[in-house]
């Protein structure tokens, strides 16, 4: 059987299966083999199989029932910031979490006077999440104003900057499991660590996600937002493609600082380049592919094993065909 046999057979059995599942009309709504440079930060990437962005939850649960019941990978992604996909594409399918998915809403606390919940679907962009926070006079989501990735993806990895994380603020989510089950996480079930949580140990999709915040001075926020997106901007390569922070802080150290002190600064690998601005980041100077990407992130933490006998652990993520067996 030829790989375009393979292909063909399983669109049949995936859109079989969404018919069976009285959807008919998501298969017209899917788009094929569409390129994944177009929606990550690091503008690398060959096709999707499948990629869907579904209008609500019901449909991305949906599209994830009808993946599982025709064996077919599926892979949620929000705004494409932490990942970088291979040259060959990923199998299967991709959810991507867009506009339709990005809805942010409030409730008063009941048990606590002045406080909020705020109701995120995992879609919304953990910025304009932070910004919504701020100017309605909740602190706490400070640290993440500048950060470009959504609230599910955020909750995944436990992001975090400058001193703030997303467990400081996570109450509640819903996922909906490997398993194809819907569950309710609450505090501690989240099993928070380090850029960790339950859902890099377990899997299942991030649908949405309720923060605990509590009133503050509006204008103290808002300075606060203004400092640290000014000390962004001093300090990152905002202004070029990349994935964000390469990797994990290594205990005791800082990534970036150990980088630059094995002389790793403007390293490059084809159209991949070690940013000059910020060594942490691996920044696309133009035409870069992920496996330029892949090759430059080898050869740093190599180089930083040698000079500082420190190891490096990866913080993006590198996705699709071929990067399984790494």
């Amino acid at each position: 059987m030829t790989n375009t046999d393979n292909a063909e057979n399983m669109k049949e059995a995936f859109f079989r299966a969404l018919a069976e599942a009285g959807h008919e009309d998501l298969p017209a709504k899917i788009k094929i083999n569409e390129p994944m440079q177009r929606h990550t930060t690091m503008r690398v990437g060959g096709p999707a199989d499948f990629f869907a962005e579904p209008a609500g939850l019901m449909e991305a649960v949906a599209l994830y029932t009808a993946a599982a019941k025709s064996r077919i990978p599926c892979m949620v992604m929000g705004n494409g910031s932490n990942i970088v996909v291979s040259d060959e594409g990923i199998e299967g399918l991709v959810i991507h979490f867009g506009d339709e998915l990005s809805r942010i809403w409030m409730e008063n606390d009941p048990e606590n006077e002045g406080a909020v919940f705020v109701h995120a679907f995992a879609g919304a962009l953990l910025s304009k999440t932070a910004l919504t926070c701020a100017r309605a006079g909740y602190a706490g989501m400070e640290f993440a104003a500048g950060i470009p990735g959504s609230v599910g993806g955020a909750v995944y990895m436990n992001a975090g900057a400058y001193g703030g994380k997303m467990s400081d603020v996570v109450y509640q989510s819903v996922c909906l499991t490997l398993e194809g089950d819907m569950r309710t996480l609450c505090l501690d079930e989240h099993q928070f660590g380090y850029r960790d949580s339950w859902y890099l140990k377990n899997g299942g999709i991030v649908l949405s996600v309720v923060l605990h915040l509590f009133p503050g001075d509006p204008v103290e926020i808002m300075d606060r937002i203004a400092d640290l997106n000014s000390r962004r901007t001093a300090s990152q390569p905002l202004s070029m493609p990349s994935a964000g922070s390469v990797f994990k802080r290594p205990e005791g150290y800082f990534a970036g600082t150990l980088i630059q002190e094995a002389g790793l600064k403007g390293t490059r690998i084809g159209g991949a380049c070690v940013s000059e601005k910020h060594a942490g980041f691996i920044v696309n100077e133009g035409g870069a592919t992920a496996k330029d990407v892949f090759d430059l992130m080898n050869k740093v933490r190599n180089e930083v094993q040698k000079h500082a006998g420190v190891a490096l652990e990866p913080e993006i993520l590198f996705v699709g065909r071929g990067f399984e067996k790494n």
